[in-house]
């Protein structure tokens, strides 16, 4: 079953009730390891992440650029098929639309990674076991912003940064990834405080990029992840990007030219099935827009 995305990923929407309780999603993120990113999509509120690395209890904000945080009534443990919340406003107010979106770790698909930082340029492991597609990081201690590395970025990724919380473009400083490309087992980090402060902890999160080898599905030759980049014409519709399957979680970031959200997409809540495509931003607090 590790060979398909429905062992790897979920999208899944619940309505909250105030009141303890598990969600399944047939994820394994209790033997399994992997990261929960939640999003209140009926009021404006914080996305928290959490993932099984850190533990259920330690959660991050994309949409700002806070210390790691300690909560017991947000995801209050990861399980065989699911999750369990408690009863905080960001996971679980009653009656109020969340969306849940579970990454798994998988060579050739996802990794969670934590590391101390040094001060000095140095490469830390990973388990991609191939291209690194996109990389997000989070210094834990410190009120940093979030280091984005992406393989779209133009001229060379590795000179380049992005930052989740924020709409700004794509910025030039040798100083995030020491201006060095990831590879398939390390990645490099520079001397930037968001992503190497002497004695500092951070977590990355990984997310692959399939070129032809994926080595998913039947008989084990597919992609299921892409990271790339394309130019905007203006039009309506627009480019068509071919991605060689059917996405169920898509994430645009405007990169050059002028700022931009990052627009979060997905299967259940709209994109490809014919109905206006609900968005929600990475950096936003922003309850969930609608788009067309």
């Amino acid at each position: 079953p590790d060979a398909f995305v429905d062992a790897l990923f979920r999208t899944h929407l619940y309505t909250g009730n105030a009141t303890n309780r598990s969600i399944t999603n047939n994820i394994d993120l209790s033997t399994k390891e992997g990261l929960l990113w939640i999003k209140k999509r009926s009021d404006g509120d914080q996305h928290t992440l959490q993932d099984t690395i850190r533990g259920a209890t330690k959660h991050l904000r994309s949409s700002g650029d806070s210390s790691e945080g300690t909560e017991g009534t947000t995801i209050t443990a990861f399980n065989s098929d699911g999750f369990s919340i408690g009863t905080d406003a960001l996971v679980n107010t009653n009656n109020a639309t969340y969306v849940s979106w579970a990454f798994r770790s998988q060579p050739k698909f996802f990794d969670v990674v934590t590391y101390e930082g040094t001060g000095s340029a140095r490469t830390v492991a990973h388990s991609l076991n191939t291209t690194v597609g996109m990389m997000l990081i989070k210094n834990r201690d410190a009120s940093d912003n979030w280091a984005v590395y992406h393989r779209g970025n133009t001229g060379a990724p590795q000179t380049d940064y992005l930052i989740l919380n924020t709409s700004a473009a794509t910025a030039d400083d040798s100083a995030w990834w020491n201006d060095t490309a990831p590879t398939s087992s390390v990645f490099t980090v520079g001397t930037d405080h968001s992503v190497n402060a002497s004695g500092e902890k951070y977590v990355a999160y990984l997310f692959a990029h399939n070129n032809d080898d994926g080595g998913f599905g039947e008989p084990g030759d597919q992609d299921i992840i892409k990271c790339g980049s394309y130019s905007g014409d203006g039009n309506n519709p627009g480019p068509v990007i071919n991605l060689g399957f059917e996405p169920q979680f898509l994430m645009i970031k405007r990169a050059v030219g002028g700022t931009g959200g990052w627009f979060i997409f997905d299967a259940m809540r709209g994109i490809i099935t014919g109905r206006n495509d609900n968005t929600l931003q990475a950096e936003a607090t922003s309850a969930e827009g609608t788009g067309d």
